[in-house]
């Protein structure tokens, strides 16, 4: 049985989670407050969206604009592609049309359909994974602003 956007809200209606339906958009909208994810907007709240794609035998939730690449998107998207490495579920995907990185976590629905809880635990993996890669993009981002000689380290060739 394939997946689609009411049976997903049905879902979420059932475990209480708020959430929008988008007809227009196809994809049903959450927002979640955060405590350590900060939007491209500075604010502590997490929007996530869910999409059933290629006639509902996938289900895709998705945090669009995630993480700005910062000063040195190669670093930033390396280091993110390791943590997704070492997360199970969530994957990390750089949009280079909104210049950006969006979050993923995306399954395939087979014969038995999907069930309440794996729509939860997908949601759930996204936003503790933002909340937990937040750390990450603040630490690239603080690295690279922070000038050659003024972390306390000297350049190697410069060393005594």
């Amino acid at each position: 049985m394939a997946a689609n956007l009411s049976c997903c809200a049905q879902l979420l209606s059932q475990t209480r989670v708020r959430h929008h339906l988008d007809v227009e958009q196809s994809l049903i909208r959450m927002v979640f407050v955060t405590q350590h994810y900060r939007n491209l907007r500075g604010e502590k709240l997490a929007i996530a969206q869910i999409a059933t794609l290629d006639d509902g035998r996938r289900c895709r939730v998705t945090i669009e604009r995630a993480f700005a690449p910062g000063p040195n998107a190669a670093a930033t998207c390396l280091a993110l592609c390791k943590a997704a490495a070492n997360t199970p579920l969530v994957g990390v995907e750089f949009d280079a049309d909104c210049e950006n990185l969006r979050l993923v976590v995306e399954t395939v629905v087979e014969d038995g359909g999907l069930t309440g809880r794996q729509l939860l635990s997908m949601v759930d993996s996204l936003v503790e994974a933002a909340e937990a890669w937040q750390a990450i993009v603040d630490a690239i981002d603080t690295a690279t602003a922070t000038p050659v000689g003024q972390s306390g380290a000297q350049p190697s060739h410069m060393a005594a």
